[in-house]
């Protein structure tokens, strides 16, 4: 008896192998096509968030039972619309950011959405990264709080070239309509880790070094995967994110849909979803060729 037990105990730990060397090639795979497709892109995103308004300083006087009692937080929620893309910037070996050009407000028209298009092809194929920076820092003073950025990308994580920083787990299996999902855990075991979170409360851009981990879901046949989701933790301050993928008209994944929370001291303080629609490359959207001279 004790022999078929390690024989299936040897077996199980095999198609484990298997099932995760399987897992990475296409994870790699997958992040390289999307990392030669997506600068080449537009589309429209929808951004809605709601979030604790941050605090005023200054002196208030409270009377009474208020004395004892603290005050309720401030809810706030915008709906932001932006034409959207990636782009690379000198110096980083292989990292792409997400570049936004809004279109409108809480249902205020900001900018044309043709004219947005133009703009954002002009700025992605520019030389000078000022340009670029700069619509990163725009970003939040339309007066979000904590305003993230970088998680459509999140598949870049598994690249050819970092792939083999993260150990990978298989966990469970889910349901997605009629689909068979494979849900893979993961972990950084190693190299740099941390996202870049453009957070007007910190005084400008911050970077937190932190190791990564969260779940990978694939088609159980072809192991592209349809979600990724991240969790990290940074003292008291946790940040969670899912990332909803589907295989795009040229040939690569782009993103559908994020959502992301973060959490200081256990309690929810910004919840961010974001939608993705539209993908098209930027010579459909615009006059400006990719890779003209």
């Amino acid at each position: 008896m004790r022999g078929w037990i390690l024989l299936a105990a040897v077996c199980c730990v095999l198609r484990a192998d298997e099932r995760t060397q399987r897992l990475a090639a296409s994870l790699s795979k997958q992040a390289d096509a999307f990392r030669k497709i997506a600068p080449d892109v537009v589309g429209q995103e929808t951004l809605f968030q709601r979030a604790i308004k941050p605090g005023k300083g200054g002196f208030h006087i409270r009377v009474g039972a208020s004395v004892q009692k603290p005050p309720e937080p401030v809810w706030q929620e915008r709906r932001i619309l932006s034409e959207y893309s990636f782009a690379a910037f000198a110096g980083e070996r292989g990292a792409l950011h997400e570049l936004r050009r809004v279109t409108s407000v809480d249902g205020r028209a900001v900018q044309d959405s043709k004219k947005a298009q133009q703009e954002l092809a002009a700025i992605v194929t520019a030389p000078d990264d000022k340009r670029k920076k700069e619509l990163l820092e725009q970003f939040e003073k339309y007066g979000l709080v904590g305003a993230v950025t970088d998680f459509g990308q999140l598949l870049l994580l598994f690249d050819s070239h970092d792939v083999m920083h993260y150990e990978f787990t298989y966990r469970r299996t889910e349901m997605q309509g009629l689909a068979r999902l494979l849900v893979f855990g993961y972990q950084q075991i190693d190299g740099p880790g941390g996202l870049t979170v453009i957070d007007a409360t910190r005084g400008g851009e911050s970077q937190q070094n932190v190791p990564i981990g969260g779940e990978v879901w694939v088609g159980e046949n072809n192991f592209i995967p349809v979600r990724i989701t991240l969790a990290t933790e940074n003292g008291a301050v946790r940040e969670e994110a899912s990332v909803d993928y589907s295989m795009s008209a040229y040939g690569a994944l782009l993103p559908v849909f994020t959502e992301h929370r973060e959490l200081r001291d256990g309690k929810v303080v910004v919840e961010n979803k974001f939608g993705y629609a539209d993908f098209h490359k930027f010579d459909a959207a615009s006059q400006i060729k990719f890779g003209s001279k």
